[in-house]
């Protein structure tokens, strides 16, 4: 683990903002996805009538 940090600390400042930002993104969507899914699940049954 201490390996990756040294890597991901000399990486461009950029390049961190955006890995942490998809990572922030990503847990976003694991948080979010029953939510979503419930909210096209019932969209479709809303277009579907």
């Amino acid at each position: 683990m201490k390996r990756y940090w040294l890597k991901f600390r000399s990486l461009d400042s950029k390049i961190q903002g955006a890995i942490i930002l998809i990572v922030i993104l990503i847990i976003g969507i694991i948080v979010r996805w029953n939510f979503i899914m419930e909210s096209i699940i019932s969209s479709f049954k809303f277009f579907s009538t």
